[in-house]
């Protein structure tokens, strides 16, 4: 087995978190844009969460080999790390709105 095929399943399961992010991201963006409620605030905290920790684990896995990070991984990498900022801006915006529409707490 090659560092190609070890390397595919973890990218299958970091394109599945940037797939539900993006997905997610979505959701507050027309939430942000409706100025309605937020569904299922918790669980997108845990994805990204769990987003994060797998990116965390497969640099882990590599850190201690010669060789560099594959292309694949690190690419696969960027794409949950950048779904992961688009989601933290979204929420950002999202309050931003709901402070301007509510007033300050």
């Amino acid at each position: 087995m090659g560092d190609a095929d070890f390397a595919q399943e973890p990218i299958q399961a970091l394109n599945s978190h940037v797939a539900e992010l993006e997905s997610m991201y979505r959701g507050v963006i027309t939430a942000a844009k409706n100025r309605t409620e937020i569904p299922n605030v918790k669980y997108i905290f845990k994805e990204i969460a769990e987003a994060s920790r797998e990116c965390d684990e497969m640099l882990e896995i590599y850190s201690g080999d010669e060789e560099p990070l594959p292309p694949d991984v690190r690419r696969a990498i960027q794409r949950v790390q950048d779904q992961v900022s688009n989601c933290a801006s979204a929420f950002v915006e999202y309050m931003a709105i709901a402070r301007i529409t509510l007033g300050p707490a």
